[in-house]
């Protein structure tokens, strides 16, 4: 499963309920989001303090070529590829929830799966954001806006697509007229209906 969001939509909050949703004794279900990051410089045998270099949602052309230069971090392109690479593998293995960082279009020639996006109407996910961070309702909205233009920059320049674009995924909620259980339940289902062969989708 791949959840992609808009800012203030309650993502983080969606895939852990899934995965409890979707585990059992014999299968457990893993999501997988910020850890990403640690667990591609563990594999890659990385020191963790590049972790602050790639963030999710504010990794830019200059940030990723001057602090390559002035000896800051290595090549970014080449671990954010690393990080696509290890989503790959994430998803062929199955049982996993993929949160953010473009996994729809990552892993999208790795295995079949069901790939959601939540929105909301922007008064409603800076009000969460809000009671979320505990700020006030004009520096949530603010916030808002600026991670999502940035997670649009982050798809466009790793991926060449349009995170908001609806036709990418199986599904599109409004997170906020949607409760939160309805959203596990109808995405929980989905998962049990066979998806048809990769080669069959193109």
């Amino acid at each position: 499963v791949t959840i992609s969001r808009e800012a203030g939509t309650g993502g983080s909050a969606l895939a852990l309920a899934l995965a409890a949703r979707l585990s059992t004794d014999e299968q457990c279900w893993t999501v997988h989001s910020g850890n990403l990051i640690e667990e591609m410089l563990s594999t890659n045998n990385l020191p963790s303090h590049l972790a602050q270099f790639l963030p999710e949602d504010r990794i830019s052309e200059i940030d990723a070529s001057v602090g390559e230069i002035v000896g800051l971090h290595p090549n970014l392109w080449a671990l954010i590829r690393k990080t696509n690479e290890l989503m790959c593998q994430l998803a062929r293995g199955g049982h996993v929830i993929l949160l953010g960082r473009g996994a729809r279009f990552a892993t999208a020639d790795a295995a079949p799966g069901v790939h959601l996006r939540l929105v909301g109407a922007p008064a409603l996910r800076a009000a969460h954001t809000a009671r979320l961070r505990g700020i006030s309702f004009e520096m949530a909205e603010a916030e808002n806006t600026a991670r999502d233009a940035a997670r649009r920059r982050y798809v466009r320049a790793n991926f060449g697509a349009d995170v908001t674009d609806p036709g990418a995924y199986d599904l599109v909620i409004n997170a906020a007229q949607v409760p939160l259980p309805v959203i596990v339940a109808v995405v929980a289902q989905l998962t049990k209906v066979p998806r048809p062969p990769l080669a069959a989708r193109a």
